[in-house]
């Protein structure tokens, strides 16, 4: 990249939203921090940040809410969804989010999402991820059976 990626950020708590500038602000150009869905709407399309990291929970309209609204308005911004409730991650992916940050993982993992969701890339962060992976395997035992056998 021979230019700083410009970054919108969007979240509700405002230690969140520092801590956030505070990681992307040495890698990245933050263009601006909005506290809800309806002023990230506003601010992206006024800002045409290159990526987009937004909570998913925040007032007015939730980060995939504003997602899919930028989407519909012609909009395709890649978008880092970050929220410490990460059981919708799958669904946000589908949605057409480029990345999901679990914000455990936000100091080690966010820059890294950024940079993925700009160059088109998915992104899971391990929390999530690993999460996900212990949800699809299990061990299941039979009852006419001792062996155990892997449900994927």
């Amino acid at each position: 990249m021979s230019h700083k990626l410009r970054v919108l950020i969007a979240d509700d708590h405002q230690q969140c939203q520092w801590a956030v500038t505070k990681l992307l602000n040495l890698t990245f150009d933050p263009v601006g921090a909005v506290v809800d869905g309806r002023e990230l709407v506003d601010a992206a399309i006024v800002s045409r940040p290159d990526v987009i990291v937004s909570d998913v929970s925040m007032p007015r309209m939730t980060g995939n809410q504003a997602m899919v609204e930028l989407r519909a308005k012609g909009y395709d911004i890649p978008f880092v969804l970050i929220s410490s409730d990460w059981s919708g991650a799958e669904e946000y992916i589908r949605q057409g989010a480029m990345a999901f940050v679990a914000k455990i993982d936000m100091g080690s993992e966010l820059r890294n999402a950024v940079v993925s969701a700009y160059s088109g890339q998915l992104y899971i962060s391990r929390s999530v991820d690993a999460d996900a992976q212990a949800k699809h395997s299990s061990v299941v035992l039979t009852a006419d059976s001792p062996k155990q056998s892997l449900a994927i």
